[in-house]
């Protein structure tokens, strides 16, 4: 907290002289470095447009030393912050597309298992939205049946940090 303040302050000495919308800008930045630093960097799609009080408090004092409008950081804030979810999720499904073909050259799986694999995680992540921790628990019991039922390792799978797809394991009785 104390790098925070330091920073703070810091700011708001080469701030003193800058218009207002300059302030909001420079305030936006400030917080993404700090969302950054603090080592935020695998942000979950419930960003602060969706949960409002997530950051609640930081807009609020950042609005209050540049002496802006806090409703008005938080729009920026908001739209910075979904901005970089869309740009995430964009490479992730990149990366994913990407992953799988390599695992296809390589024989892992079948051409046919990577489409059900892409088709499974658009499913799953549209049909998780809303679920409780005990829901997510038994859909993923449900999804190793069906990985399992269509030959396919589970950790083509994972995500959040965990193994991606391909690595370290071949699909059994692999079919074309």
């Amino acid at each position: 907290m104390a790098i925070i303040n330091l920073n703070i302050k810091i700011m708001k000495n080469k701030l003193s002289n800058i218009s207002k919308k300059s302030k909001m800008i420079a305030a936006t930045a400030f917080v993404l470095g700090m969302v950054s630093i603090g080592g935020v960097a695998c942000i979950n799609t419930t960003l602060a447009a969706e949960k409002p009080n997530q950051m609640s408090s930081l807009i609020s004092v950042i609005a209050e030393r540049f002496n802006l409008n806090s409703s008005e950081v938080e729009a920026v804030v908001n739209e910075v912050m979904q901005s970089e979810r869309f740009a995430r999720e964009a490479q992730g499904k990149v990366d994913q597309a990407e992953k799988l073909s390599q695992a296809v050259t390589d024989g892992k799986i079948t051409q046919a298992q990577a489409d059900l694999i892409t088709n499974k995680l658009s499913e799953l992540k549209e049909a998780n939205k809303n679920l409780t921790r005990e829901e997510r628990q038994l859909e993923q019991e449900s999804l190793k049946e069906w990985a399992t039922s269509n030959n396919i390792p589970m950790n083509f799978l994972q995500c959040g940090g965990q193994r991606g797809p391909g690595e370290n394991e071949k699909a059994p009785n692999k079919t074309e």
